[in-house]
């Protein structure tokens, strides 16, 4: 590893905030430090075997990395019941309760089991899908690898297996990060070990090729960089056109919350060094101090439906307060080579206010454990920001109730003066439901759209532990709350509030405009255990999306295997045009041609009847007299 020079830079802004007709003025400071990085491992699944799945929980406390940041936020929400809110939410759907109706739920076009539990809580649900449909998905200390196409599991393997030729770090390995690049068609993993200042590590595993049960370059890079007793903790990551961004906190050992965190920090990594084992280039961004304090909690924002860059956004909040309407808009300008890369600081203030979460009530006598409100996920998409994270719900019905539930964001005009505009989602025909752990993805299909598929777990005093989605339309229209998958038992390992979250898994499928592919926690039985189960499913914007035709083909297949001998495809022209759809066997034969003749421009929809072939594996493909637009292994099982 080598170590350069810190350089220190100084960003003042002036920061026009329109909040009683003030202006405000505020600094921002920074300090930068860069690394370089050796590849330590290299790691094939495919040959990984005796996998023991060893781990260790204990059962008494509720943790986040240090043990009293759970007495500092349990002190905070016994305030929940009792402090004079200045706000109620008014949901944006009473007064035009037809509203919602209109806008239809998201569709889910596939569902399935996602990783098994082992007794590691929480979930901490992470996924990432490739346009060749391989699932890389993972919790708190497992990662499956799946094909949807084959729907077949490739491989169950712990992160401390899949790291275990690294040496000098803890066996403790958890908070794992799983994120696809597109452009390419390669997987990322991050993931941390230790949770102290003298073992703590960030593990990065870039896989050479788009097949990740093939080999990973393995990295590490240390959880105390600054030298200074502290360790890292809750990761976040984005990537954009050049390079990989990860989000940490910086905790101090021991001591209470409010002197043990020492600050967020941003890591700015080549992602194509990591691709090719080449030493990493990497650098930090630590000392993030707005208006004399440090920004805490950063998110990194990625792109929508592509990734853009080479600048970066990133936002955080003031997640421990019971009431606020403040968030921070960061943004990274140009690649870490660049003489002119620096962080920029903006204070935005929101229409309506947020709040910490209180505890969420589900069927049975413990509650499950929200965290606070810190920004969850977010994209960037045609000049604007849409982001998440969870919040205190507020309204009044019958009685007053103060519920957990979740922000929606949008920020325009990001890039010049930016604006924000703040929903608390409520389905006002679920009385009592509470919402937590959001994700969002774009799911829009035009070059202006702004739709989004929200994901979230939910549940109420009547309902167990469930996960689900919404869809987001545009202003304050969005669906009601829709079922992925209900759970069947309550959550009930430890002695003490459950751990819940603390994520959800989200990313659009690149390849498929409008398709969104998400895991999430439900309550699940066990033989004897009320425990976490995982779902990992693929969601669509509602077919009455009245967005002009997108510019680009896109297909898909389903269901797969199909079901009742039938099996559709629906696909997507820029204009008219003529198309031959064709069927071949595994080795490429042509079997039939099942369709050629003219097709028209935007929506279309094929289907066919499997009821002649054999059990087994079959390619269908689409293509025009220039080119093969589309290639899908199908699975027939009669």
């Amino acid at each position: 590893m080598t170590y350069s020079k810190i350089h220190i830079t100084l960003i003042v802004s002036f920061v026009l905030v329109v909040l009683n007709a003030n202006l405000s003025y505020a600094q921002s400071t920074y300090k930068t430090s860069n690394f370089n990085f050796d590849i330590k491992k290299v790691v094939r699944p495919a040959t990984v075997k005796n996998d023991w799945f060893a781990f260790m929980q204990n059962k008494e406390a509720v943790k986040e990395g240090n043990i009293t940041y759970q007495s500092y936020l349990n002190d905070i929400k016994k305030k929940i019941d009792h402090y004079p809110y200045s706000f109620v939410h008014k949901a944006y759907n009473m007064s035009r309760k037809e509203q919602m109706v209109k806008v239809d739920t998201p569709e889910v076009v596939y569902s399935k089991e996602g990783n098994p539990y082992n007794g590691s809580m929480p979930n901490d649900n992470t996924m990432a899908i490739s346009n060749n449909g391989i699932v890389v998905a993972a919790i708190n200390t497992n990662i499956i690898f799946y094909d949807t196409q084959a729907d077949s599991l490739l491989k169950i393997i712990s992160l401390a297996k899949f790291s275990d030729t690294l040496t000098s770090i803890s066996s403790h390995q958890y908070d794992p990060k799983a994120i696809y690049d597109y452009k390419e068609d390669r997987f990322i993993l991050v993931y941390l070990s230790g949770n102290k200042s003298y073992d703590s590590h960030i593990i990065i595993a870039f896989s050479q090729t788009s097949d990740p049960m093939g080999n990973w370059n393995l990295y590490t890079l240390p959880g105390n960089p600054l030298a200074d007793t502290s360790w890292s903790d809750y990761p976040a990551i984005a990537l954009n056109n050049d390079e990989l961004f990860i989000t940490m906190n910086l905790l101090k050992d021991g001591g209470s919350w409010q002197t043990s965190f020492k600050q967020s920090v941003v890591w700015q990594i080549d992602k194509f060094k990591g691709y090719k084992g080449d030493s990493l280039r990497t650098k930090l961004y630590h000392d993030i101090v707005f208006d004399g304090k440090n920004i805490r909690n950063i998110h990194p924002i990625r792109g929508g439906d592509l990734f853009y860059g080479p600048e970066l956004y990133l936002l955080s909040n003031q997640n421990f307060a019971l009431e606020s309407d403040t968030f921070y808009l960061l943004k990274i300008s140009n690649r870490m080579y660049e003489v002119s890369a620096n962080l920029k600081v903006d204070l935005l203030i929101s229409d309506v206010k947020y709040g910490m979460p209180p505890n969420a009530r589900q069927l049975g006598s413990k509650r499950l454990a929200t965290n606070d409100a810190r920004v969850l996920g977010g994209f960037y998409q045609n000049g604007q920001i849409q982001f998440v994270g969870n919040s205190l719900r507020i309204y009044v019905d019958v009685d007053t109730f103060r519920v957990a539930g979740f922000y929606h964001g949008v920020i325009r005009d990001v890039s010049q003066t930016p604006s924000l505009k703040l929903n608390i989602f409520n389905d006002d025909s679920l009385i009592g439901m509470e919402y937590a752990y959001p994700n969002i993805s774009y799911c829009g299909r035009s070059d202006h759209s702004q739709q989004s598929i929200i994901t979230f777990d939910y549940a109420s005093k009547n309902h167990y532990p469930s996960f689900g989605s919404c869809f987001f339309e545009k202003d304050n229209a969005y669906s009601r709350l829709n079922a992925v998958k209900e759970g069947d038992s309550e959550i009930r390992v430890l002695f003490s509030a459950q751990r819940w979250g603390d994520y959800t898994g989200s990313q659009p499928k690149y390849n498929e405009p409008g398709v969104v592919w998400a895991s999430g926690t439900y309550g699940k039985r066990i033989g004897s255990k009320k425990a976490y189960g995982t779902w990992i499913a693929a969601l669509r914007s509602p077919k009455n999306d009245r967005e002009r035709p997108s510019k680009e083909f896109y297909a898909k297949a389903y269901p797969n295997p199909p079901q009742n001998h039938t099996i559709s495809i629906d696909f997507n022209l820029p204009q008219n045009q003529i198309v031959q759809v064709e069927l071949f066997d595994i080795r490429g034969h042509r079997m039939a041609l099942l369709y050629k003749a003219e097709a028209m421009a935007g929506k279309n929809t094929f289907s066919f009847s499997t009821a002649s072939l054999e059990n087994g594996f079959y390619i269908i493909r689409i293509s025009n007299k220039d080119d093969l637009l589309y290639s899908q292994k199908i699975t027939v099982v009669q």
